[in-house]
């Protein structure tokens, strides 16, 4: 596998928060911080809500089968309680999940 190869995207949209610059960047440098191994990640605002997309290319030690239910059960939630500001019931949705 080449250097610059991406073992994994995923996208994730999160509805039920304010989307705030300040909390936008917040949560950027918190997944940042939960996720080093991250090529990147990339936060887009929409109503009431982020996209989240995330690439890595390394997952170690997680498989395929348990990668994405730890990023969306324990990193995505846990970030966005602590940078974000709710608007009603906070919903998570895995709309893509590539492994290369």
């Amino acid at each position: 596998m080449m250097a610059d190869d991406v073992v994994c995207i995923l996208r994730y949209l999160v509805k039920g928060i304010e989307t705030v610059r300040e909390e936008q960047t917040r949560l950027q440098h918190e997944l940042q911080e939960i996720l080093p191994r991250a090529q990147a990640i990339t936060i887009l605002a929409v109503v009431e809500g982020y996209t989240i997309d995330i690439e890595m290319q390394d997952i170690a030690p997680f498989t395929r089968h348990s990668f994405e239910p730890y990023v969306a059960e324990q990193v995505l939630p846990e970030a966005v309680a602590i940078c974000c500001r709710t608007r009603g019931t906070v919903s998570l949705q895995l709309l893509k999940a590539h492994y290369a």
